[in-house]
């Protein structure tokens, strides 16, 4: 314990001690992907709303709630550790830091739980019939499942308040702290044991069992007597799901180093990486909300036109 706190001090001290053109240089970082991360989720959620092409499908709710926990997760947390970095230390006291701590777990459990209802989402209309997809993904069931989502995210942050948050100085925000006793490690790693069995399976044997389907389909496209409707229907769903699979990825490419040292960090005790490297970890997290709308745009011709009309200020 004396020697993670020893740890801790000097990640504070090499905080509070750079030189002026590192924190120019980390406080530009931040607010660049602040100001991405603003634009385009407020954007992607404007064009969602305003137009009817992407908000009337049922998948679209998905994407809508990721686009909004990303703002305000944006809002909420990343904006106060743009003031870390330029002050070098955490000057909003204890009660925004459990905030923020709180909410920050929420996010990430939330996107992951989110990310999955899509990969559920994207089995049943790819590989299942067409009848059953239309029985189970209406409306009220999907603003359903999302709010269910929601849920299990408060519930999931419940056995980290048996430790409460405190402010890391290597990732600049406030993360659960790291106590030694073997039952809270256990704890922790319960929980975090339980939201990858949840996700992780179902997201791999979604995607397999959708990428198998689709390759098996155009395998057969030359010998197919389906009308020219069908098949383009089919090849826009197909788009459809690499878009989703790419939001996949990016966010797992984002957070994995962020999953990872959290899941060390509880194994091994807390502080013992460069803060350089925790900083890192931090702007990967936080550029995946600026990450999102980018893909939507690049991968979509349909959200590039959406995005164009809404800051033209056009409908």
């Amino acid at each position: 314990m004396a020697e993670a706190l020893e740890r801790k001090r000097n990640l504070e001290e090499s905080l509070w001690n750079r030189e002026t053109w590192l924190i120019v240089v980390e406080s530009s970082v931040v607010a660049v992907i602040i100001t991405a991360a603003l634009i385009g989720s407020i954007v992607l959620c404007l064009a969602m709303f305003k137009f009817r092409s992407l908000c009337n499908k049922t998948q679209n709710y998905h994407i809508i709630a990721l686009a909004a926990s990303d703002l305000l997760f944006t809002l909420l947390c990343v904006t106060l550790d743009l003031a870390v970095v330029i002050l070098g230390r955490w000057p909003f006291g204890e009660t925004i830091c459990q905030i923020q701590g709180s909410l920050t777990y929420c996010y990430s459990s939330f996107s992951l739980l989110n990310m999955t209802l899509i990969a559920l989402n994207r089995y049943v209309k790819m590989v299942r019939p067409a009848n059953i997809y239309q029985k189970i993904y209406t409306k009220n069931n999907v603003l359903l499942s999302i709010a269910a989502c929601g849920i299990f995210s408060g519930v999931f942050i419940i056995p980290f308040f048996a430790q409460r948050f405190c402010f890391h100085p290597g990732v600049s925000a406030c993360l659960v702290c790291k106590n030694e006793t073997t039952q809270e490690r256990a704890l922790l790693l319960s929980s975090y044991s339980i939201l990858i069995a949840i996700t992780c399976p179902v997201m791999v044997f979604c995607y397999y069992k959708v990428f198998r389907k689709v390759r098996a389909h155009f395998a057969q496209i030359a010998d197919s007597t389906l009308h020219v409707d069908t098949m383009r229907s089919y090849k826009e769903e197909v788009k459809i799901t690499k878009i989703l699979f790419a939001i996949l990825g990016a966010f797992l490419v984002c957070w994995t180093p962020a999953f990872t040292f959290e899941i060390l960090g509880t194994l091994r005790g807390d502080y013992k990486l460069q803060r350089q490297v925790y900083l890192i970890m931090f702007y990967t997290g936080a550029a995946n909300c600026a990450i999102n709308p980018v893909i939507y745009g690049l991968m979509q011709k349909h959200f590039r036109d959406s995005y164009r009309k809404v800051l033209k200020c056009k409908t």
